[in-house]
């Protein structure tokens, strides 16, 4: 027969399930409203009519799936960090099939880098900015090429590199992707420099990270 007394705080032993129940209920709130968002973006992009307004909406729902996709990723696995890796490769794939453009190579070299979960959204809304704004400015058709992305770890701060041999800057101001891109490095304290490489354009970010870990890919 077992002793009460030895059964423990009442609900301690539920507190875990408790926990993850939570867990689960907020994964799916967020997941349902980030559909939703999509759904709304994408409705109103096909009743636009003026293509620049389409333009502007597909931009914003590609961004909000990049959103989408970290969340996906945080509740896969570890919801306290964030595999950088994994994500560059799932939006190269899903931005290459987008383009549609068999002229068009995406060279991967990367790191296994992971950040803190709070530094997942910023960064992956810079990566989709920077690898986008190559597959549609950089190649007009029929000009081919080739992009290359890096991500390397270090000790306390992890470097991605975007690197096109398009047809370069052309002395244009910066667009509005550019712009995102700046203010969200801000957010994350990181360094951005971009340049003309003749030809082409290297991009890198490098962001600090409290607590790196980074393994080379094999």
């Amino acid at each position: 027969m077992s002793d009460p007394s030895d059964a423990g705080p009442p609900g301690l032993c539920d507190a875990p399930a408790q926990t993850d129940a939570l867990l689960h209920e907020i994964d799916h709130r967020v997941k349902n409203n980030l559909q939703l968002v999509a759904s709304l973006i994408l409705l109103q992009n096909r009743r636009a009519t003026d293509e620049a307004a389409r333009a502007a909406l597909g931009s914003v729902l590609a961004r909000v799936n990049a959103v989408a996709t970290v969340h996906r990723r945080l509740f896969q696995g570890d919801p306290s960090s964030f595999d950088v890796a994994d994500f560059v490769r799932d939006l190269a794939g899903d931005l290459a099939a987008a383009a549609r453009r068999d002229d068009l190579e995406i060279a991967l070299d990367l790191d296994r880098v992971c950040v803190p979960a709070a530094a997942a959204a910023p960064l992956a809304l810079v990566v989709n900015e920077l690898l986008g704004n190559a597959l549609k400015h950089a190649f007009p058709p029929p000009r081919g090429g080739r992009i290359a992305v890096s991500l390397r770890g270090g000790e306390g701060s992890c470097r991605l590199s975007i690197a096109d041999d398009g047809i370069g800057l052309g002395g244009q101001p910066p667009g509005f992707g550019l712009t995102v891109v700046k203010l969200l490095c801000q957010q994350l304290h990181a360094e951005f420099e971009i340049a003309d490489t003749a030809p082409g354009v290297r991009a890198s970010v490098a962001v600090p990270i409290a607590a790196p870990m980074a393994v080379r890919a094999s």
